[in-house]
């Protein structure tokens, strides 16, 4: 991505705070003015049933997944490190390994791109090394991609999805925020519930691009009115950026 391409383009970043630190860092590099303006708000679901399934998943599985930092988090929070020790973990990017090495005390496969697709190809080439049955836990959000559990169906390994908290749009504001006031020149969305958030909390201009991760948050965003001028090719923050029109 060349910087000069987004030199000075206000871009909206519609993740949560904590969430959108590395998409700031990442458009700053690149010259761009990022503006954060959650439009998910995170449901945990920690609570004593979870982590009963949760445990009892972990007591017959060889692998836990996890694809983001809040995932760890929520695993610990749920069972601490009692983690049964033949179960191996993995997770997506030097964020997430980092939660899990703290937290959970392991750490046996990371990504090497940011992302569950990536995660997902490495576990399956692992997997196929070490042949025999296995039995995979995906921990994470109840709404979350599903890159993982399709690449591990497809190569025949079983696998149990545990919900570990929800991501739902943020609640409509009484006055919408108008992007157009702000300079908005570029709105990237990451997931459906982000769509319906913006749509709940700001006007979006008939100019301001809206720019989305793949065909799902495509769709939601055409739900809500929302007209879309760029998909990622690649669900990751890159492939947003160059499909930026």
């Amino acid at each position: 991505m060349s910087p000069e391409r987004l030199a000075g383009r206000r871009i909206l970043i519609t993740r949560p705070e904590e969430d959108a630190v590395r998409w700031v860092e990442r458009l700053r590099k690149l010259g761009a003015e990022p503006i954060v303006m959650p439009c998910l708000e995170i449901v945990p679901l920690a609570d004593a049933d979870t982590a009963r399934t949760l445990r009892r998943a972990l007591d017959r599985a060889s692998w836990l997944v996890l694809s983001s930092r809040r995932g760890v988090e929520a695993v610990h929070e749920l069972i601490g490190d009692a983690i049964p020790p033949r179960v191996q973990v993995a997770v997506v990017g030097p964020t997430s390994a980092r939660a899990a090495a703290e937290l959970l005390g392991r750490v046996d496969i990371v990504s090497t791109e940011s992302t569950a697709r990536a995660l997902a190809r490495t576990l399956v080439e692992r997997l196929r090394e070490r042949g025999g049955a296995e039995h995979v836990v995906v921990a994470g959000a109840a709404n979350g991609r599903t890159d993982v559990e399709v690449a591990l169906a497809e190569a025949d390994v079983a696998v149990t999805r545990i919900a570990l908290y929800a991501t739902v749009p943020a609640a409509p504001a009484a006055v919408k925020r108008d992007l157009g006031a702000d300079g908005v020149q570029h709105v990237l969305l990451a997931s459906p519930s982000a769509a319906e958030g913006l749509a709940n909390r700001a006007l979006v201009p008939a100019d301001v691009q809206v720019i989305t991760i793949g065909p799902t948050t495509t769709a939601a965003a055409a739900a809500v009115g929302l007209t879309v001028s760029g998909e990622a090719r690649h669900p990751d923050l890159d492939g947003m950026l160059e499909a930026i029109p």
